[in-house]
Parts: structure tokens; sequence; C-alpha cells
């Protein structure tokens, strides 16, 4: 019932937004949170397909400025297939276009050389960090978030690529059978 009535107000407090009669420098409950998924199956990181190695030709996009990627994929050649920075998160990649090298993350290749689609590789371990028991939403504060500088989120991504690159998922399912 708690949840249902702090809901409520939330969900009345979004509304408000739009009405003339709010505050314009007062912000709602949705806007000062962000939400993260924790799931039991949780699954978003794959590796590279059995068949993509260092030396395939494929087509990637190409990372822009941020964290955004280009609207159409590029022709590349994937020259690293594992840093200590990303793990098997990403691959570097020469495209072939403007001679760049970029890290690019394994779900920004498209297909192959000929245009066949990317078939999906195994998941990878680091899957297990966004995994919960049973279906959870953890509320961030954005002003927490706001605090961060692009620079430490990266480190920590790193950290946790690199930590879960090096137990595998022997190291998670023996964390799990230890209640860790």
């Amino acid at each position: 019932q708690t949840f249902k009535a702090e809901q409520h107000d939330i969900l009345a407090s979004a509304d408000d937004k739009s009405d003339d009669k709010s505050d314009p420098g007062e912000t709602s409950m949705l806007e000062q949170l962000t939400l993260v998924a924790f799931h039991p199956k949780f699954i978003r990181w794959r590796a590279l397909p059995s068949n993509v190695d260092v030396g395939s030709v494929v087509h990637s996009h190409l990372g822009m400025c941020g964290f955004e990627k280009s609207s159409n994929p590029y022709l590349a050649t994937i020259i690293e297939t594992e840093s200590l920075c990303f793990g098997k998160r990403k691959v570097k990649v020469h495209f072939e276009s403007d001679g760049k090298e970029q890290y690019v993350p394994i779900d920004w290749l498209t297909s192959d050389e000929d245009g066949n689609p990317m078939p999906k590789g195994e998941p990878l371990p680091d899957n297990a960090m966004h995994r919960a028991p049973y279906p959870t939403m953890h509320l961030i504060r954005n002003a927490d978030l706001a605090a961060l500088c692009a620079r430490d989120v990266s480190r920590v991504k790193r950290k946790n690529a690199q930590h879960f690159y090096k137990i595998g998922w022997d190291g998670v399912y023996k964390g799990q059978d230890e209640g860790l």
C-alpha cells in the first residue's frame, strides 16, 4: 500500500508538471531519479561469435562524441579481441574509410564483410553484475550521478570488466554457491 501511495504521488507530481500552476523551478521525483534494473536472467554483454577473430572484416558503428555511435556502420578490420581495459566487451577495429582505430562494443558489429548479420556470441560473465535473485529496481539520485565525471564512471566499468574477465563464469558460480 505504501508503494502504491508513493507511486501515485510520484505520478501525480509528474502530471502536475504539465499544469500551468506548477512551479517552473520544481522537478518531479521521476526527473530526480534514475532507475537501474537487475534481473535473474540479465544478458547484455556477449563474446565475439566463434567464427570472428583478429583479421576478420566486419561492419561496425563508429564511436562519435561521448558514448554515441554513428548512424551507419562502416567496413572495419578487427585488430584486437581482448584488452586489459575492456576485457572481452569491446574489440579494437581499424576503419577502412578513414584509417582510424577504435575500441567498439561487440554489439556495434552488425555484419560480416559480405553483409551477413553478425551472429551472437556466448554471454560474458560480466552479466552477473546486473543479476539478482528476483527482478529488482534500484533508484539512484541523479544528483549523485551528476557529481561523477565520465572518467570515474569509465574507471569503475573497466575495473568491473577486468574482475569478471579474471574470475570467469566459474568464479561467478562459486560466489553464488558461497552466498556472496
